[in-house]
């Protein structure tokens, strides 16, 4: 068995066939010659790391003297280690929990602190998560919904089966709820945006999309080749948050792009990913690392980080496709089909940029 060595004294490790990694600790029994000692503490998967199987080990050369069982400790040890995703199961288990709700924390929760043990969370990680899906371009309607999902967990298996730990999210404050990202670019910005990313053919890739479907981010990032017909303008999208499906349309500029690039695709490859990778879907990170340097440097120069109001963000461009469409007069009934609302509510906040199309007809009223 082949064993690193971590920068932690006497602690090792070795990675097994599934890439996970199982933590031992070496020290010399002195109550047995100094004989050299391996004990295995757990595995990365389980919520162990190098600085646990560090501390068993101290606590294991200060206990020697006293003749207790290591196996003892490192086992009463590795129970108490209990991760987020431990107490997520449970809960969503216990509550018969609907997939929409699990597909929130494995989506935002997860990713971030769900193998963090729960000891170790605080309420500098819980905000952090609900930046992050802030930095999505979500609402701060759901990123509340993320913050109250944690605390949910931690409140149940408090009260359900009796863990003896404070909830890290009191304290930390709600967003006011007033959804009011508005933020759009305007057709000088636009060109801006696509003359720096033309050379990046992933994100402008996606721009392009963006731009003229209205999609989300992982909507677009789930668009494959068959979802494309050239011939009519028309892509197939996914709406991920109500599982259906609607038509958006292509502008000719973009289609130029396919034409020539959808030819080295196959039917189930991903369209919008880097090169030779078509054939797994792009994590959003992927984009959102690369388009949110780009989105600062060139909109966002002196304005706060919580500044929701005046940032421009990914989702920006789906605010971007609906407010031109209101300006340029397209019907409100017609902009809700084109962003795929499910309630008229959704869209009527573009209404106000409508131009004054009825002014004509009223003057002319009656005569």
């Amino acid at each position: 068995m082949a064993m690193t060595k971590t920068k932690k004294t006497g602690v090792y490790y070795n990675e097994t066939e599934d890439k996970d990694k199982v933590y031992y600790f070496t020290y010399n029994d002195i109550n047995d010659n100094n004989k050299k000692k391996w004990v295995k503490v757990g595995k990365h998967s389980e919520g162990i790391r190098e600085i646990n199987a560090f501390n068993l080990r101290n606590e294991q050369i200060s206990k020697m003297k006293h003749g207790e069982d290591i196996t003892v400790i490192a086992t009463k040890k590795k129970k108490e280690l209990i991760t987020l995703d431990t107490l997520a199961n449970r809960y969503f288990e216990d509550r018969k929990s609907t997939n929409e709700r699990k597909q929130k924390y494995s989506n935002h929760i997860k990713p971030l602190i769900g193998n963090k043990q729960i000891e170790n969370i605080t309420k500098a990680d819980i905000k952090k998560v609900v930046n992050s899906v802030l930095d999505l371009g979500r609402s701060n309607g759901t990123a509340n919904s993320v913050l109250s999902l944690i605390s949910t967990i931690f409140n149940h298996n408090i009260k359900q089966h009796d863990l003896k730990l404070v909830n890290p999210c009191m304290g930390v404050s709600k967003l006011k709820d007033d959804n009011k990202r508005d933020r759009f670019l305007t057709t000088d910005e636009i060109k801006k945006l696509k003359d720096e990313v033309k050379e990046n053919f992933f994100v402008n890739l996606f721009v392009e999309f963006a731009l003229c479907t209205g999609g989300r981010l992982e909507t677009i990032l789930h668009i494959q080749k068959k979802d494309i017909d050239l011939d009519n303008k028309t892509v197939n999208l996914n709406n991920l948050k109500t599982k259906k499906r609607y038509t958006g349309f292509l502008q000719d500029e973009l289609i130029e792009i396919l034409r020539e690039y959808l030819p080295s695709l196959n039917a189930n490859d991903y369209v919008v990913t880097q090169k030779e990778l078509q054939h797994k879907k792009a994590d959003h990170k992927q984009i959102h690392r690369r388009l949110k340097k780009i989105l600062d440097r060139l909109f966002n120069q002196g304005l706060k980080d919580d500044d929701i109001t005046n940032r421009a963000v990914i989702h920006t461009l789906r605010h971007t496709f609906a407010s031109h469409l209101a300006i340029n007069g397209t019907p409100i009934f017609t902009i809700q089909k084109l962003m795929n609302h499910s309630d008229i509510k959704q869209t009527l906040r573009y209404a106000k940029l409508a131009p004054d199309s009825g002014k004509n007809d009223v003057q002319g009223l009656y005569k």
